[in-house]
């Protein structure tokens, strides 16, 4: 069997009230990223003293993130609520997949956004989204490759 790349276009991002899978595509986002960074303890020790010492570590928790990116459309409901939620730091849900029956992060996120107005081009909104429990949803781990 040929292996199959996958392209970025093929990956989607949804949209949906905080509390429940996102479901609505934002078909106005452009470049998706998510994020996984494992956080650290330090598990070194002194040992015999005869050598210097070797570090370790063991992860403790894992960090995540997602930023995208959107066209300013005046008419983008999805764009429009975003905006809003972000105003607010209310949680929104968000689930990404890397393809159509792929898998991705499905959580409940606070966003932070920013607006870019290029002299020479459109203007975006550039979000990144955190995780939160503020609306009940437990951000397990399992749910970060859901």
């Amino acid at each position: 069997m040929a292996k199959e790349t996958k392209m970025g276009f093929e990956g989607v991002l949804n949209y949906g009230a905080a509390g429940s899978t996102a479901s609505t595509p934002l078909t106005n986002c452009r470049d998706v990223t998510y994020t996984f960074t494992p956080e650290k303890g330090d598990t070194s020790v002194r040992g015999d003293g005869t050598g210097p010492i070797v570090n370790s570590s063991r992860v403790v928790a894992i960090s995540h993130s997602l930023t995208f990116n959107m066209v300013n459309k005046s008419d983008d409901s999805e764009l429009a609520a975003l905006l809003v939620a972000a105003a607010a730091g209310t949680p929104v849900a968000l689930r990404g997949v890397d393809y159509s029956g792929g898998k991705g992060p499905d959580f409940d996120y606070t966003l932070e956004v920013s607006n870019g107005q290029p002299y020479k081009g459109e203007q975006t909104f550039d979000f990144t989204a955190e995780p939160t429990d503020e609306s009940g949803r437990d951000p397990a781990l399992a749910k970060l490759w859901a």
